[in-house]
């Protein structure tokens, strides 16, 4: 696919560059005794959710150091912060996406849809622009998922249909729990829900949540051959945050993580992106 090829030799040529850097780095600091922090180098498109927008620049440098190809920025007020920060991201070739999601939008699309008309304002009056939409809208979160899950998740699945086809000029990427495969009737078919989603999505993010290379793969592997039938791009997404060790590599140290994601190519040869969840937590692992 051609959208991974690209990306696949921007990265390939982003890598060399940071190998170079790394060398001349780690040499000097041998030289003077000092430990240097491990860097992310992975082949396939890498992206991180970056729900604070308040952080300084050393997030973003630390970000573009270990790889990072895009970012999902949240907002919820579009301002001159917003243009400052995707005119510096595009400055190291790294794409921003806007970044939002409520579940409340469920049953409320309108709430979505007055907040996507002061995206596209922003869009139409600024030189430097997002490159997307990405939601993350969990139906999960909802106080009566477990009574109405049925509903809930068909409501779901309207919602992202009718955003989607409403506005075919955005590019809209869509987070999703691994285990989302309830068979749904929606539009005359019959399926799982995540296969409508990676339908009407022009890019999905699965929340792979686990603490190894075998785990995170193995919980999205019917998405991963779903999205590889149907030609649609797929990251897998990993956490960072302080949750359930199984969820997450909290627990753990940037050095054993980053071998844990460089082995998931290994693992399978269909194409996929990786995702971390999120900067902050990212950036403050230990290194070892």
């Amino acid at each position: 696919m051609l959208f991974f090829y690209y990306n696949y030799c921007m990265k390939f040529f982003k890598s060399f560059i940071v190998a170079v850097l790394i060398s001349f780095t780690t040499t000097a600091f041998c030289a003077c005794g000092g430990n240097i922090a491990p860097k992310l180098d992975i082949q396939n498109t890498l992206g991180v959710w970056w729900w604070d927008n308040r952080l300084d620049s050393s997030y973003l440098e630390f970000a573009v150091n270990n790889g990072v190809d895009e970012i999902y920025y949240y907002t919820s007020t579009f301002s001159e912060n917003n243009r400052s920060f995707i005119q510096s991201a595009n400055g190291y070739d790294v794409s921003v996406y806007w970044l939002t999601g409520e579940y409340t939008w469920i049953e409320n699309p309108q709430d979505f849809y007055s907040e996507l008309e002061k995206y596209i304002s922003f869009q139409e009056n600024s030189e430097n622009t997002f490159s997307g939409v990405h939601l993350d809208v969990e139906p999960h979160q909802h106080p009566n998922f477990e009574e109405r899950r049925e509903e809930l998740i068909g409501s779901y699945i309207s919602f992202i249909y009718n955003v989607t086809t409403s506005f075919p000029n955005i590019s809209f990427d869509l987070d999703i729990p691994f285990w989302l495969d309830d068979i749904i009737t929606f539009n005359g078919q019959t399926k799982e829900a995540y296969k409508f989603l990676i339908d009407y999505a022009d890019r999905t993010f699965i929340m792979s949540y686990r603490d190894s290379a075998e785990k995170i793969f193995d919980v999205a592997r019917e998405e991963l051959e779903y999205s590889s039938s149907v030609n649609k791009p797929i990251f897998l997404g990993v956490e960072t945050g302080d949750e359930e060790d199984v969820v997450t590599f909290n627990q753990e140290s940037k050095s054993y993580m980053y071998s844990e994601l460089n082995k998931l190519s290994s693992l399978s040869n269909l194409n996929f992106g990786v995702s971390i969840h999120h900067i902050k937590s990212w950036l403050e692992l230990k290194n070892y």
